[in-house]
């Protein structure tokens, strides 16, 4: 079991959650580009990729584009779930880890899809490895976790109008 620390709005219709252990032990480690399994109300369970630095031990981030034609879990987590809240998860996976062997490293990523990337940046930052990395978005009010790109010489953000 997670406590929900802090739940706060990313862009336009993402909400992010800043989780901790309620006893505020180390929580496994992960590999960037991972996630977790997510238990929300109602029993349902969602994967959602950990967006946060790989290097800290004392909290995960997620962050959860709401969907109304989906099957109803970013409606849950959204709306129910509160600051405060204890929530159970498991054990990070990664089914999208990084090449270790890669000489440069080009990230690209669209929409929600920048959560695992944010953590893969944050890891290549770490290491002073070379990458760079672009991210589009159909709007500025639609481009999660603007503010932490914003100033990156690594980064190149694209918000286009339809």
């Amino acid at each position: 079991m997670v406590e929900v620390v802090r739940k706060l709005d990313k862009a336009r219709g993402i909400c992010g959650f800043e989780c901790t252990r309620a006893e505020h032990a180390p929580l496994p480690g992960f590999s960037p580009g991972a996630h977790i399994d997510v238990h929300l109300p109602g029993g349902l369970v969602r994967q959602y990729s950990l967006s946060g630095d790989p290097a800290r031990e004392d909290r995960y981030e997620i962050a959860v584009l709401r969907d109304a034609n989906g099957r109803r879990g970013s409606m849950a987590i959204q709306d129910r779930v509160q600051q405060g809240d204890l929530i159970g998860i498991g054990e990070p996976r990664n089914h999208f880890p990084l090449d270790p062997q890669a000489g440069r490293h080009l990230l690209l990523a669209g929409g929600i899809g920048v959560t695992p990337v944010l953590s893969m940046a944050a890891h290549l930052h770490t290491l002073k490895a070379s990458f760079g990395m672009h991210y589009c978005t159909c709007s500025r009010e639609q481009t999660a976790f603007e503010h932490r790109l914003a100033g990156s010489r690594a980064v190149r953000a694209t918000a286009q109008t339809p």
